[in-house]
């Protein structure tokens, strides 16, 4: 897991390298579709609803987000004139085969973006994208996430027709991810780890593209720790979740500079007025911050970067708490059977 986490230094680049035609035809696609739907399961499912995200605010385009699982119950809305895309690293997922079925049977298109070169998703496409992160072995996807999360920021890019500012904003990022992963920040984030270790219940908060990644960072501590992990939206947390909060609860807040970090920050000090052990990962560290993670400042790639050190930080949970990584009890790496 260690390895591919830190594998992201260069895999993010790699995925950024589509060939021009392809992406474009594939905007073009999406463009002139009569609904388009995002549609994977677990991990490349918030890959998905971060997508949602990027369409909107990048391409001012509309697109639904639904888990593959659920799929077969919008058949009603599929047409031929709809596109499917389709996020799968294994490309064998049972659950996003049988919503590929369902789009053909109303004769609908297929994109997929996949890891796997040959795989059934990949065959039963009319479109792909490879994401190129290489194999991935470690049953909590790391790389192959950023990897899709990449892709799709890229997509959005060249909807808007500014595919070379797509480029060079998801280059930059990478490289930003090659400073910020080193030895110094992988132990500042083991002594937090060490911290909070003892905990079996911990929350993640996040406002717009920041949300799935909120969810994103609770699968992933959920996954190799075994701790309660839950992400929720931050304007969300009185309706409900701010109940949980006890004194030295840790909730991790997601944060980018960006027209929402008011709000989200406002979100942190109900936190942090309930007696939360608030962890601001964010550019910038402010004084609501118990404990501050830095993370790079970059734009409109700002999810891509505020989720690896939660992967950092969910390694070392699991290895501090006496756990196995790469062998989390009760999954699979690859979901081929529902």
């Amino acid at each position: 897991m260690m390895k591919e986490i830190m594998d992201q230094k260069e895999s993010v680049a790699r995925a950024v390298n589509q060939s021009e035609e392809e992406i474009n035809t594939i905007s073009s696609a999406i463009r002139n579709a009569k609904g388009t739907f995002l549609v994977a399961c677990g991990t490349a499912h918030k890959a998905c609803m971060a997508a949602e995200y990027f369409f909107s605010v990048v391409a001012e385009h509309h697109v639904n987000v639904a888990a593959a699982s659920e799929f077969k119950l919008y058949h009603h809305f599929l047409k031929p004139e709809s596109l499917l895309i389709v996020v799968s690293q294994s490309g064998e997922t049972a659950d996003v085969l049988e919503a590929i079925s369902v789009a053909k049977s109303k004769g609908a298109k297929v994109l997929s973006i996949v890891n796997t070169a040959g795989s059934s998703i990949d065959r039963a496409s009319d479109y792909t994208l490879h994401i190129n992160a290489g194999p991935e072995r470690a049953v909590a996807s790391t790389k192959a996430f950023s990897g899709q999360m990449a892709v799709l920021l890229l997509t959005s890019y060249a909807l808007a027709g500014k595919l070379a500012e797509g480029r060079k904003l998801l280059l930059e990022t990478a490289s930003m991810i090659n400073d910020m992963l080193n030895p110094r920040y992988v132990e500042r984030l083991s002594h937090l780890a060490e911290r909070i270790k003892q905990q079996e219940d911990l929350y993640i908060i996040g406002k717009s593209w920041n949300y799935p990644m909120a969810m994103e960072s609770a699968i992933k501590i959920q996954e190799v720790s075994y701790i309660h992990a839950e992400g929720f939206a931050g304007g969300e947390l009185k309706h409900g979740p701010i109940a949980l909060i006890e004194e030295g609860t840790p909730c991790i807040v997601l944060v980018g500079n960006d027209e929402v970090t008011p709000d989200i920050l406002s979100n942190a000090v109900q936190l942090k007025a309930r007696g939360a052990f608030v962890i601001g990962v964010a550019p910038e560290n402010n004084e609501i911050f118990n404990e501050w993670i830095k993370v790079p400042d970059a734009g409109n790639a700002q999810a891509l970067v505020n989720v690896i050190p939660i992967q950092v930080l969910a390694y070392e949970l699991a290895v501090q708490r006496g756990k196995d990584p790469d062998m989390p009890r009760n999954l699979a790496k690859s979901v081929t059977v529902k």
